[in-house]
């Protein structure tokens, strides 16, 4: 009980706690196909940490964590921060340097809040962390850019796999939008994606072979199963295992 300013006894009102949520990491799909049985017996693996995204909510990173403290020793947690910046830009009208300030600072809340996650699962797996920004500094980022940029332009089924994936991105935050703006903003997915894959191609040229993400990636799966054959061979090699989360 409590009292009011008239010293009048007023209850006090109980929150029931909530209860945490929990989800079970589980494989939607693996691709290529002929890796759906054989990716485990890789020693590492990379996780993409899309910054913003509901997928990556404590509950659910702890349940990813704990799905790749069972099958790996070593686990690079990528995370998307310089690239983020494209997505501030074109969904928050944010100028280019505010974008990537503000994309970066969210890297580092995310590291500093979620870290304990990865540490709870130290004793099963060697998480070590990495941002896209300094993988984006080396120059074989560079290179790899270049080649995708170019295979775009060139290689039509690519470039249109590549521009779906952004329509329908952004198809359900396109209300009140003008063509210019639609144009746009497709554009900037497009350098989002071409970007993104240049980080992937590295981190498998250093050793990291498969990668685990919590959807989709259609264009990434498309090269995986040998789709794209003017991609870079690093992203060809690649084993993208997408999980989907299952609430419990």
């Amino acid at each position: 009980m409590s009292s009011d300013a008239q010293g009048i006894a007023t209850p006090i009102r109980r929150i029931a706690p909530t209860r945490r949520a929990r989800y079970k990491a589980e494989i939607a799909s693996v691709s290529p196909d002929s890796s759906r049985n054989t990716f485990e017996q890789y020693e590492t693996c990379f996780l993409g940490v899309s910054l913003e995204n509901s997928n990556f909510t404590t509950p659910k990173l702890t349940s990813m964590v704990k799905w790749i403290s069972r099958r790996f020793g070593r686990c690079t947690v990528l995370i998307g921060d310089s690239i983020h910046r494209l997505t501030l830009e074109s969904t928050q009208e944010l100028p280019p340097d505010r974008a990537r300030e503000r994309a970066l600072e969210l890297g580092r809340h995310f590291l500093e809040t979620e870290e304990k996650v990865f540490h709870e699962y130290r004793e099963s797996t060697d998480f070590t962390f990495l941002t896209c920004a300094k993988v984006q500094e080396g120059e074989r980022y560079a290179e790899f850019h270049s080649k995708l940029r170019a295979f775009f332009e060139e290689d039509e089924a690519f470039r249109s796999s590549v521009e779906s994936f952004g329509h329908a991105y952004h198809r359900k935050r396109a209300d009140g939008i003008s063509g210019a703006e639609w144009e746009k903003r497709i554009r900037m997915s497009n350098e989002y994606f071409l970007e993104e894959f240049a980080i992937f191609a590295c981190l498998k040229e250093q050793g990291l072979p498969v990668m685990v993400y919590p959807g989709s990636f259609s264009t990434l799966s498309e090269i995986a199963k040998g789709e794209h054959p003017g991609a870079p061979e690093e992203l060809r090699d690649l084993v993208v295992v997408s999980l989907h989360l299952k609430g419990r």
